[in-house]
């Protein structure tokens, strides 16, 4: 095998340009798996919010059964204001839940886009050194061949 700079360029630049296939194709794993990340975060973030309607209801119907077995009016001020501060508490829990997938949501946008960003950088930075190679290699040929 001849060890001319042309030879060595184009073992140089099929390696790198391998490098940079991998590199997209690990690019669109990585994109997969954050896409997997925010959908999987959604879906334990609405189980929450079902279980917290849920707690809600339970709450509700204990309250109810309380009122009625102590002999309250299920239209009393009292029985109404324990109802009310139920339904405020599960507002502003599923506000918060809804609140905290968001931003986890945002997180793992913001962490694709940085490593998408990162990766086209790197391949970018590839092609310029196979242009860089390209072009020391023409000037050790030309002074090889001189």
């Amino acid at each position: 095998m001849s060890s001319d700079p042309v030879t060595m360029f184009v073992l140089q630049a099929t390696k790198t340009v391998m490098d940079i296939r991998a590199s997209k194709k690990q690019s669109k794993i990585e994109q997969a798996q954050y896409e997997d990340k925010k959908k999987n975060a959604q879906r334990i973030a609405n189980e929450q919010e079902d279980d917290r309607k849920h707690d809600l209801q339970m709450a509700k119907a204990h309250n109810l059964a309380v009122g009625a077995g102590s002999g309250y009016s299920d239209q009393s001020r009292s029985f109404l204001n324990i109802q009310a501060q139920q339904d405020s508490f599960a507002a502003k829990d599923i506000a918060r839940i809804r609140l905290n997938v968001t931003s986890e949501i945002n997180q793992y946008a913001l962490s694709a886009d940085m490593a998408s960003t990162q990766r086209k950088n790197d391949q970018f930075g590839s092609w310029l050194s196979i242009g860089s190679s390209a072009i020391e290699t023409k000037a050790k040929k030309d002074l090889y061949d001189a």
